[in-house]
């Protein structure tokens, strides 16, 4: 995959295609660095099949394409961490490079939150939280609108072995009451655009007010992305992209239990 790429034509931050693209193009490549979970080769031919798929506005393409991509033995850790990655950063490219419409990157980015959803349903860990497990709440502040970076994270998390709670733009009060239902080991947040900076500061102290100080909260996000302008969320135990980075550091093992690669 490749990074770098060029910051988008114009437009403030969050701003319709633009953030579409941004995200696309950088957050979802980024978030699953590279952690080994899968060395297999990416093929070519399919990346390039799936692309066109997802971008399609009938879903007949991805379905004639499932057969081929299980006769490859491309497994759901590799279609989730490294296929859908890809593809995420090449619509993002395509809109900068005036190849991919928004129509086709808002479909195609929505077709690649629907695989994922698909693909998470097969792992162990789930939403409603697991007894003999880390259960990890997943929060995207209200006005934060890239919600596929997310996904790979939950799936990446759930893939692990972690029971994940999702929540997108959920205010106060639906926080006050999922606490007094849940017990999460860690919270993670993730932003893309400073100026979700205040926002993201405010959401971390309520987050610390209502837990009492006794879940360690992580922040991430493409505005984090390696190369950007050095930002910080001081009320947050720890900043970064790397869900196990973030895990380690608050002293949460994992035991992962990874579907083999020829596991489609």
């Amino acid at each position: 995959m490749h990074h770098g790429l060029q910051r988008e034509r114009g437009g403030p931050a969050g701003d319709g295609p633009v953030a579409v693209s941004r995200f696309a193009a950088e957050i979802v490549a980024r978030l699953t660095a590279r952690d080994g979970a899968t060395q297999a080769p990416v093929r070519e031919d399919l990346v390039r099949r799936l692309l066109a798929a997802v971008r399609s506005v009938d879903r007949a393409p991805f379905e004639a394409l499932k057969p081929e991509l299980r006769r490859a033995r491309v497994s759901r850790v590799a279609l989730a961490e490294l296929y859908i990655p890809e593809v995420a950063r090449r619509l993002g490219q395509g809109w900068h490079d005036d190849t991919c419409t928004f129509a086709e990157v808002t479909i195609g980015t929505a077709r690649l939150q629907a695989i994922l959803r698909d693909i998470a349903t097969s792992w162990s860990a789930d939403e409603s939280g697991r007894n003999d497990g880390l259960t990890v709440l997943v929060l995207l502040p209200p006005g934060e609108q890239h919600t596929l970076g997310a996904m790979v994270a939950v799936a990446k998390l759930r893939r692990m072995g972690v029971s994940v709670c999702l929540r997108i733009g959920t205010g106060p009060a639906e926080l006050r009451e999922l606490f007094v239902k849940r017990a999460f080991d860690a919270i993670m947040i993730s932003i893309a655009h400073a100026e979700m900076l205040e926002v993201c500061s405010k959401l971390v102290k309520t987050l610390k007010d209502m837990t009492g100080h006794k879940v360690p909260v992580a922040v991430g996000g493409a505005l984090f992305l390696e190369g950007s302008a050095p930002m910080s969320v001081p009320e947050a135990d720890i900043v970064t992209n790397d869900i196990e980075t973030a895990l380690q550091a608050f002293g949460l093992g994992v035991s992962r239990r990874r579907p083999q690669l020829g596991q489609a």
